[in-house]
């Protein structure tokens, strides 16, 4: 099964709204006005990006509204004191973000962060200049999972009527009247090269096509899947998103995997942090830097194929 989405017109934004409670670490200022806590200003982090803002009012105020700019685009406005943004239209580059609060006071605070985000947020596909298809993403050196969203446009002569996407010569998905469409898609294995053809139609009959390979790795972790859970890794601690001190604990393990794990390794940034010799990772680490970074944890089974799993977590980050 497979399911399609116009990613060229919808920005996908999941709002989780918060009490003054909810992250321990991430609390409204003790005195008036707002913060940004994530991502801490100058990180690089991985698609998708948490934005976290909090604020306080002044005495005996309240907070009437809030405004949250990525590059001078809205993408958040309401009347919430806490809040954590998940916009899946933040992709990979550079993004300043602002966050504009007001109280009923009539105070304007406002907090500030820039960050780059890298990893699988591969942005729009834009419609070719000339006749023809494109396969934007994903793109080339890019590394992903055995599920993947791959994104196609086209041109014709006359309008495109249709675009369809084949797996390894199978039809996966036949769209009528659209020009540019993602749609996600299981390869057929890890390290297997798996043939993606993309056919257009125009108005006037004429088609256009291209064709990519894909050669996935077990990038997934063993709960983020979309029909089935496919061999990958499972992080116990640190959990996504995390607010944790210079110290921690790593617990973190391979599940399903049809070939043993011979190693494992943890990165923070590119430092690496622990190894283990089987597919259970372990390990206290310490003096771990402040603010927003990645943690990654790559294994291999006993013919070099690769599993990866990345995150972001936040140490010792307060308001």
């Amino acid at each position: 099964m497979q399911f399609t989405f116009p990613r060229l017109a919808i920005r996908l934004t999941i709002l989780l709204l918060l009490s003054a409670a909810g992250w321990s670490q991430c609390t409204n200022p003790t005195s008036p006005g707002a913060v940004i806590c994530t991502p801490t200003n100058d990180s690089t982090v991985v698609y998708l990006s948490e934005i976290s803002v909090r604020s306080t009012p002044a005495q005996g105020a309240t907070i009437t509204g809030m405004i949250v700019y990525d590059n001078n685009v809205n993408i958040f406005q309401g009347d919430y004191r806490s809040i954590d943004i998940l916009d899946g239209a933040l992709y990979d580059g550079e993004h300043h973000i602002v966050a504009n609060v007001w109280d009923s006071d009539g105070n304007l605070y406002q907090a500030k962060t820039n960050f780059y985000i890298t990893g699988q947020g591969y942005g729009t596909c834009p419609q070719p200049s000339t006749p023809g298809v494109v396969i934007c993403n994903p793109p080339a050196g890019a590394i992903y999972g055995t599920y993947v969203t791959v994104d196609a446009s086209a041109r014709g002569q006359s309008s495109i009527t249709n675009l369809s996407f084949y797996l390894n010569g199978k039809l996966l998905s036949s769209n009528n009247n659209t020009w540019g469409l993602g749609i996600a898609v299981r390869l057929s294995g890890q390290g297997v090269n798996n043939t993606l053809k993309v056919v257009a139609t125009d108005a006037n009959g004429n088609q256009y096509s291209a064709t990519k390979t894909l050669n996935a790795e077990y990038t997934y972790g063993q709960y983020s899947c979309f029909y089935t859970c496919s061999p990958g890794i499972n992080v116990t601690a640190p959990v996504a998103d995390a607010y944790i001190g210079n110290t921690f604990n790593l617990n973190t393990q391979i599940l399903d995997n049809p070939k043993p794990i011979t190693t494992m390794k943890a990165y923070l940034d590119n430092s690496l942090v622990a190894t283990s010799s089987g597919p259970t990772l372990q390990s206290e680490v310490s003096g771990a830097p402040d603010g927003t970074h990645i943690l990654t944890i790559q294994g291999w089974d006993d013919t070099g194929i690769e599993y990866r799993y990345q995150e972001n977590i936040n140490i010792n980050v307060h308001e």
